[in-house]
């Protein structure tokens, strides 16, 4: 149900809306070949979509005889994916299961394009309220992280303190000063100076071939 305004929906009882973003382009198509010339099976219209904490809904900014609004249980929105094109803007499609008494007959598929950005936005909060629901089975208030899974029966904390590991090794000195080694090194090797005053033996001198006989000298041979 509309406000006296046209441009909100009267809250339900304990419900809290999340996320409210305009201009996005809604396309709704219950008929069995998509064909948008089907009459009372295809809607497409421009308007203002919000998320609370039990429903989608979608209000026409120029609403007509044929689509005002649309109002989805959130649990009833099954199958929706976030699609991010190269060229466009961002857009969520899914199937919208009808309700008993709504105005929807049979299944139909949504598309909701956010021209102005707010899809990413829109499908994590959805992400965490349907998370909330099928962990607490109950209509989210609000919205903060999960608890922690925890055993029956387990007394343990959700987030448990664990004392640091102990050293195998202990950590070494800031300044370490390590000692000398007890042998120092042996020195180089110094030459050692030769005395002055040390004499050596002179060899003796080779004694001289001996003389062989030279011939006689040529006036003493005797002439015949």
């Amino acid at each position: 149900m509309l406000s006296t305004d046209g441009c909100s929906v009267i809250p339900l009882p304990q419900e809290k809306t999340f996320f409210s973003q305009d201009k996005i382009k809604l396309v709704l198509d219950c008929s069995e070949n998509g064909y948008p010339g089907n009459s009372g099976g295809h809607w497409t219209s421009q308007g203002l979509v919000s998320l609370s904490n039990q429903r989608i809904v979608f209000i026409a900014t120029t609403p007509d005889d044929s689509f005002q609004t649309l109002n989805i249980p959130i649990r009833h929105f099954k199958n929706w994916k976030l699609e991010q094109p190269w060229f466009g803007a961002n857009y969520i499609e899914g199937t919208v299961i009808p309700v008993q008494g709504g105005g929807l007959l049979k299944h139909g598929q949504l598309t909701l394009t956010f021209r102005e950005g707010g899809a990413i936005e829109f499908t994590t909060l959805l992400q965490a309220l349907l998370e909330r629901m099928a962990e607490t089975s109950e209509v989210p208030s609000h919205i903060e992280a999960l608890p922690t899974y925890q055993a029956e029966g387990s007394s343990a904390p959700s987030n448990p303190v664990y004392p640091p590991p102990h050293q195998m090794y202990p950590p070494p000195p800031a300044d370490p000063v390590y000692p000398p080694p007890n042998q120092a090194y042996p020195p180089f090797p110094v030459a050692m100076p030769t005395p002055s005053n040390q004499t050596y033996p002179v060899p003796s001198p080779m004694p001289a071939p001996p003389q062989q006989d030279l011939p006689p000298a040529y006036n003493d041979i005797d002439r015949r």
